[in-house]
């Protein structure tokens, strides 16, 4: 598994999760909540990202909504995703388990190279990754799955916003790869038009200095672009770091 190259691998269908319906954001009272207008009435949507989501969640972008269930919650509606750059970009971190699992089943020897088998959230002392990857050839590789949703011109950032718990999944990893494991983090990036990515040091720059101390200490970086259409998630391929 070795740090992503320019190649791609042919647009594909991995994931499933129609928007029910399209509206154009208004504001985020909290971090969990959007106020978004839809035939001229105000609603209430779960955001399920803990970002910032800056140019996604701009007032009178338009942003795309799933309808749920409203036992014991606020909201029956969650938001999805939001359009930048002509593309809608998902914007949902609930899903994440789910769609990199589904990419796993699909693809995941064919993208890793080795892998037999996996197991979702292996127990470590005072954390909880993704995944252990079970090899052929090589050690256990313990495994961080990350969402991009940002970008800047066609560099795609991470993260939007501080994160003390990115910066802890690192230290993790590191750690992991010295005592002899294998360590991978792997970024879902849903910006369309990323042809790279970089750490984004100018929001978290702790974050950025582990990165790179993460990758001088052997610690695998994989970036796969992701697409959605409204209705499904395409894997689009690998994109190299800046």
């Amino acid at each position: 598994m070795k740090n992503s190259s320019c190649k791609e691998s042919g647009t594909e269908p991995v994931f499933e999760i129609p928007a029910d319906t399209e509206a154009l954001f208004v504001e985020r009272p909290n971090r969990f909540l959007a106020l978004v207008e839809k035939d001229g009435k105000i609603l209430e949507a779960h955001v399920h990202d803990p970002g910032r989501l800056p140019d996604l969640l701009i007032p009178g972008n338009k942003v795309l909504l799933k309808h749920v269930p409203k036992a014991k919650r606020r909201t029956s509606w969650d938001l999805l995703a939001g359009k930048a750059q002509g593309h809608w970009v998902f914007a949902n971190s609930g899903y994440h388990r789910r769609l990199s699992e589904e990419i796993l089943r699909a693809q995941g020897a064919k993208l890793f190279p080795g892998l037999l088998d996996f197991v979702a959230e292996p127990r470590l002392e005072g954390a909880r990754l993704d995944y252990l990857f079970q090899m052929e050839n090589s050690p256990p590789v313990y495994v961080e799955v990350k969402g991009c949703t940002w970008a800047k011109a066609q560099e795609a950032l991470f993260p939007d916003a501080p994160t003390t718990r990115g910066q802890k999944h690192l230290r993790h990893l590191i750690e992991l790869q010295k005592k002899g494991f294998g360590a991978l983090l792997w970024i879902l990036c849903f910006r369309k038009e990323a042809t790279c990515f970089r750490p984004a040091h100018e929001i978290d720059p702790e974050f950025a200095k582990l990165f790179e101390k993460a990758l001088k200490a052997g610690v695998r970086v994989r970036v796969n672009k992701l697409y959605y259409d409204g209705k499904k998630i395409y894997l689009e391929g690998e994109i190299p770091l800046c």
